[in-house]
């Protein structure tokens, strides 16, 4: 079985997005493992003569963080259940450190095979977007994530926009989105943005890949450039009803670009789809 970890803060925000995990978790029949990390402040020895102070302090945050914890996952529990997921098949977990290096080593030390995090939803630059903690995680492990926009629900996954470089470095993240296609019943496209230049070379990729991939449900298709790529792409997602968009992550540039754009259908598309983050190989 499938596990997926889900990372929180307890946050209105963050509970959209664990509603989102446990209808996918439902639909793939994977386990729940809940995270609450915190960040333990450094605290100057204001009183050298009293050192047994800067102990106490820390006892103390921990402490009330683990309160935090403690008060906060009844109320997740009760989300679970009443969205009908099994009980026994969620579990949480209570850490000290930034979120990224605590979900490093964990994916490092248990299986886990897809990570589902909320975002911010606001315009303006990533950070403020997808928020910070979700870009360290996407930065940090090599795991795939799904950035979950604040308005986004789980009615199904009926269509994949799968963007790629015809590269071989793209072929297992592909491999990989086509087989949790296939799982939740959804049909992929694996799209490049094209120029005219562009057509013949990228046309003999893509009827290879066509071949190579014939045993999975995806149509291959060339899109015409429009402004821009990450322009074409938001306009593509919304003219067809686009469900998930699935990106290798090569750099952050691509992800700042397909961001920053501050228009309506932009803003849209990044309130309601969900993006998976593979890596490359």
């Amino acid at each position: 079985m499938r596990t997926i970890l889900f990372p929180t803060d307890f946050s209105e925000l963050a509970d959209n997005a664990f509603i989102y995990a446990i209808h996918l978790a439902k639909s793939v029949g994977a386990k729940l493992k809940v995270l609450h990390s915190y960040m333990s402040p450094v605290f100057a020895s204001i009183h050298p003569g009293q050192p047994e102070m800067l102990g106490e302090m820390y006892a103390n945050l921990e402490s009330s963080e683990y309160e935090t914890f403690r008060s906060n996952t009844p109320h997740l529990k009760e989300i679970a259940v009443r969205e009908g997921f099994p009980e026994d098949q969620i579990s949480f977990l209570f850490e000290e450190g930034p979120v990224s290096s605590v979900v490093r080593e964990i994916t490092q030390h248990e299986k886990i095979h897809l990570i589902v995090m909320g975002t911010h939803g606001q315009s303006g630059f990533l950070d403020r977007i997808i928020g910070s903690n979700t870009v360290s995680v996407i930065n940090a492990v090599k795991t795939p994530i799904i950035a979950v926009p604040p308005h986004a629900r789980f009615r199904g996954i009926s269509k994949v926009l799968f963007t790629t470089l015809f590269r071989e470095s793209d072929r297992t993240p592909l491999r990989e989105a086509l087989i949790m296609a296939k799982e939740v019943g959804a049909e992929t496209t694996c799209a490049h943005v094209a120029t005219q230049s562009d057509l013949t070379n990228l046309g003999r990729q893509m009827d290879q890949w066509s071949t190579d991939f014939d045993r999975y449900d995806v149509n291959f298709q060339l899109l015409d450039k429009i402004e821009s790529v990450e322009h074409t792409i938001t306009h593509y997602i919304l003219d067809n009803n686009i469900d998930m968009l699935a990106v290798v992550k090569r750099n952050r540039g691509f992800f700042d670009r397909l961001f920053r754009d501050s228009t309506t259908h932009n803003l849209t598309f990044h309130t309601k789809v969900p993006i998976l983050v593979y890596h490359e190989e």
